[in-house]
This record gives C-alpha cells, sequence and structure tokens, in this order.
C-alpha cells in the first residue's frame, strides 16, 4: 500500500512537470502560425504562464521562443513593405522591441554548466547574431514611432541602437561602435521622445548618456536642464549647466546664469564669485558676467557693489532689457535708502534734499526702465518700477501712460 502511494505521488510529479513542458510545446506551436502582430501577440498570451512557472521561468528556450518569432515576424512585416504592400509601422516596430526584449532575457539565462562545472550556452549564439543582423532596424523603427507619436516605444528603439554595439552579452558578434556623433544624437533622440513621453528619469537618462558621448547641438543641453527642472532635481540643473558652460562657454549666457542660480541657492557665494571672476578674465567685455557679479552682491546685501556691477554691465551691454531693468530698479533702491536717512531732517531741509540728491535718481532710474520694456515689452516688471518713479516725481502723465501699458 505505502508502495502505490509513492508511485502515485510520483505520477502526480510527471503529470506537473508534463503540463508546464506542454505550455511550452504549445507555445512554440502557436507561434508558427503567426501572420500578424495579433497573432504574434495571442501566441505570447499561450507561452505567459510559463514565464512565471518554476520549472520554466529559468529556461532560455522559454523566452528564445517569443524572441524568436519577434524577429521573424518583423522580417516578414519588412519583405512586404518591400514589394509595396500596406505595412502597420508601428505593428513591425513593435514586433522587433518583442523580439529583442525576450531575446535579451533568454541570453541572460542561456547559460548552463554541466556536472563537471563546464559552462555551455544553447541558444547564445544564433540570439546574438539575430540581434545584431537587426541593429539598424532598431533607428528606422524609432523613426516611424515618432512619426506615429508613440513616443515610449521611439524611445525604446533608439536606446537600443545605441546600446546594442556596447552589449558585452553579444561576445564576438556584436556590431562595430557607432560614431560618436551619429551615438549621441541617437540617444539625444531618445532623450527627446522620453520627455515627450513624460518619463522623465528615463529622458534624463538618454540625455546624460547624449553629453557622456559628447553632442555639439545646444539646444539639447537646454532640453536637458528643462527636463531636469520638471523633475525639481537641483543636483542635475547644476550638473548639466556646468557640462553645458564648460562645453559652450559663453555662447549661451543661460548656462553661467543657472550656475550661478544653484550656486546662490546653495549660499556657496565664494564659488560664484570665484567663477564669475575668471569668466570677467577670460571675457572682460561681456556685459551679463558684470550683470550676474551684480545679482550676487545684491544677494549677499552688498548694495553698492551690486549697483556699480549692473553699471558696469550696462555700460558694456546698453542693449539687454534684464541688465537696463537691474540697475535701473537699484538706482530706485539708493533712492529708498537715502529717504530712510531723512528722519532728522526739517522739512524745507527735505525738499532741497530730495529735489537736489533723490529725485536725480529717480530720473535717472526711469531712463533704463523705459529702455528695458522698449528692448522686452513683456518686461511688466519695468513698468511696475516706474510707476513708483512717476508717482514719486508727482509725474502725473507718465503715470497715467504706464498705468494704461499695465492694463
Amino acid at each position: 500500500m505505502k508502495k502505490i502511494c509513492v508511485l502515485t505521488l510520483g505520477l502526480f510529479a510527471a503529470a506537473s512537470m508534463s503540463a508546464q513542458t506542454a505550455t511550452v510545446k504549445e507555445g512554440e506551436k502557436a507561434f508558427k502560425s503567426v501572420n500578424s502582430y495579433g497573432s504574434y501577440q495571442n501566441a505570447v498570451k499561450t507561452i505567459t504562464p510559463a514565464f512565471s512557472d518554476a520549472e520554466t521561468s529559468g529556461n532560455a528556450q522559454t523566452y528564445w521562443i517569443p524572441g524568436k518569432a519577434g524577429f521573424k515576424l518583423y522580417d516578414d512585416m519588412l519583405g512586404q513593405r518591400m514589394i509595396g504592400k500596406d505595412v502597420n509601422l508601428d505593428e513591425m516596430g513593435s514586433a522587433l522591441l518583442d523580439g529583442y526584449n525576450y531575446g535579451l532575457k533568454a541570453l541572460s539565462l542561456d547559460t548552463v554548466t554541466d556536472a563537471k562545472g563546464k559552462v555551455k550556452t544553447k541558444y547564445s549564439k544564433e540570439i546574438a547574431q539575430t540581434i545584431a543582423n537587426h541593429h539598424n532596424d532598431f533607428a528606422n523603427a524609432g523613426s516611424g514611432f515618432w512619426d506615429s507619436h508613440n513616443y515610449p516605444k521611439a524611445y525604446e528603439a533608439f536606446m537600443a541602437y545605441v546600446a546594442i554595439p556596447g552589449n558585452k552579452s553579444l561576445g564576438e558578434a556584436a556590431p562595430a561602435a557607432l560614431p560618436d556623433s551619429v551615438a549621441a544624437q541617437m540617444a539625444y533622440y531618445a532623450g527627446l521622445a522620453a520627455w515627450q513621453a513624460e518619463k522623465l528619469p528615463e529622458a534624463a537618462a538618454a540625455f546624460e548618456k547624449m553629453m557622456e558621448i559628447g553632442y555639439d547641438d545646444i539646444a539639447a543641453y537646454d532640453y536637458a536642464y528643462s527636463v531636469a527642472y520638471q523633475m525639481n532635481d537641483e543636483a542635475r540643473k547644476l550638473k548639466y549647466s556646468q557640462i553645458a558652460y564648460e562645453k559652450f562657454g559663453n555662447e549661451k549666457p543661460d548656462f553661467l546664469q543657472r550656475i550661478i542660480s544653484s550656486y546662490i541657492a546653495d549660499k556657496k557665494y565664494d564659488d560664484a564669485m570665484e567663477l564669475l571672476g575668471t569668466a570677467i578674465k577670460n571675457d572682460p567685455t561681456n556685459g551679463t558676467n558684470y550683470y550676474l557679479i551684480g545679482v550676487l552682491y545684491d544677494e549677499k546685501g552688498d548694495k553698492e557693489n551690486s549697483q556699480s556691477s549692473f553699471k558696469k554691465a550696462v555700460e558694456i551691454d546698453p542693449n539687454n532689457a534684464m541688465v537696463n531693468f537691474s540697475y535701473g530698479t537699484s538706482l530706485i533702491q539708493q533712492y529708498e535708502r537715502l529717504d530712510e536717512k531723512t528722519g532728522d531732517m526739517s522739512q524745507a531741509e527735505y525738499n532741497k534734499y530730495r529735489v537736489e540728491t533723490m529725485n536725480p535718481l529717480l530720473k535717472e532710474a526711469a531712463v533704463y526702465l523705459e529702455k528695458a520694456y522698449e528692448l522686452d515689452n513683456e518686461m511688466t516688471n519695468a513698468l511696475t518700477n516706474l510707476k513708483i518713479v512717476y508717482y514719486n516725481l508727482n509725474d502725473g502723465a507718465n503715470l497715467e501712460r504706464v498705468e494704461k501699458l499695465l492694463l
């Protein structure tokens, strides 16, 4: 009786093993009749239970079956397209990505150690060669996904194109390394696609790959900064600005301004001053550098040095709206500081002091604030400050004009 019981348990175990093996076999059979992406997805459903079963989930074959079928479907659809038949490019690209992802999973599992400790592989050579042979197809798939606004998959395809040559698991089958210019551009496209898909961490990673390789489009570094800004990642904002400033220098002043803003936010005033000192030494005719020193002094509460720096900046760069606004505003602040010191004056002394010393500051401020608004008519804070100027000068006509502009 005991023997019968043991035998029965053994039969149950064998039946269980056969059931899981049957799932893989059934899936393999289903993939043989695949002729569209829809039928491919149905075949994937057939084999999916094997992905989570302890008996089959660790076998390379379980994943290479759908992987190989994905690549074959891609090839079939590409062939149809080449002879002029209509093909859904999104589905064709999706078959390629599925083949790639299942292929990588199978490749990671295709290592078997025998009783003697020797490592053997069964599918690795075929998998590696298949992926390598389709390398250029990922760039085309990425473009197709981009055109159809399927940005998540465009990101996947572009990043696969960048990653494949450096994938050590492909061994000798790995394609030749991409030229740096091509690899960087593809990483850039991947970053844009991930950004459009609102996959911000992925976008940041792609842009960082682009920077690591080196890319010469200055706008790309602005986009990377925008991603870091949306992530509210101060460390990345500073990092990207530093990389861009080191690469492009003062070609775009925003990069240096962002670094200084980060330093000021962290109260790293000495670091900011050292960087600006070097920038001025390298380019003493750049007004933006003096403007940034003015901002730094202003943040530290040193209004006199701040004002003198803004004045130097406007002398060098008289057609910069922000510089004109900053110097004009500093003159209003000087007026206000002087006004605070008149508490002990008689009314007659105050009136004389205001006319001779204080009002000239407001009149000068008006010149620069008007210029700022002329240069940038969206700078409404210049108009707000002009209201203060004309109110204190009792200049009703100009006050009314400015108020109308603010409406």
